[in-house]
Parts: C-alpha cells; sequence; structure tokens
C-alpha cells in the first residue's frame, strides 16, 4: 500500500458497538511504505490488545490519541527508518505491558 494515508473506510471505522471493527483485539500496519500518519479513528478501537506497525519507512510519528487505547497490552514499532517520536501520553494505558521499538534510528523522544 503506497498511498500516504488509509482509505476513507478506515479513516471512518469506529469502535460503536455495530461497528465490525468494536472487537478487533490485533492490528498490524506492516510495509505501507507512503504512510505518514496514522488514522485518527484508530483511538475507537477500544477492544485493541496489541498494536504492531512495521516497516513503514515514512511513518514519522505515533500520534496522541493513542491514549484511548486503555486495552492496549503491546506496542511493536519495528523499522519504522522516520519515526521520531511517540507523541501520545501513554501513561492512561494500564494495561500496557510490552514496548518494543526496533529499527528505528531517528527516535529521539519517548513519553
Amino acid at each position: 500500500y503506497h498511498a500516504k494515508e488509509f482509505p476513507p473506510w478506515v479513516r471512518e471505522m469506529t469502535g460503536c458497538g455495530g461497528s465490525p471493527f468494536s472487537n478487533l483485539v490485533r492490528l498490524t500496519i506492516d510495509s505501507c511504505d507512503g504512510l505518514e500518519h496514522l488514522p485518527t479513528s484508530l483511538k475507537n478501537l477500544i477492544a485493541l490488545k496489541q498494536l504492531i506497525i512495521s516497516n513503514c519507512k515514512n511513518a514519522i510519528s505515533l500520534p496522541s490519541h493513542l491514549e484511548c487505547l486503555t486495552s492496549l497490552q503491546e506496542l511493536r514499532l519495528i523499522g519504522c527508518n522516520k519515526m521520531e517520536n511517540i507523541i501520545a501520553d501513554i501513561a492512561p494505558l494500564v494495561n500496557l505491558r510490552k514496548v518494543i521499538i526496533r529499527e528505528c534510528p531517528n527516535m529521539t523522544c519517548l513519553p
């Protein structure tokens, strides 16, 4: 996938009871070279336990709305060459047990 942003159906996904994504527990975003920013609609995936972002060469940062993912247990950032920081305040992520950051040479700031 080489676009700079996700298609509309992904940007509009919600965690409302009728959404097919409301029970999503694992999301892997891999090899989206054109991707620079994650969709803000990720904040609605309230059941998400594992978020893996790998080989997204142009992703710059994780957005601030990540703090809404209170069920998140694991966050992996692998091979994101331009990733500079995690903007989100991860303090509200009380279930977060594992953070793996690997091959992100420009990562300079963690919350």
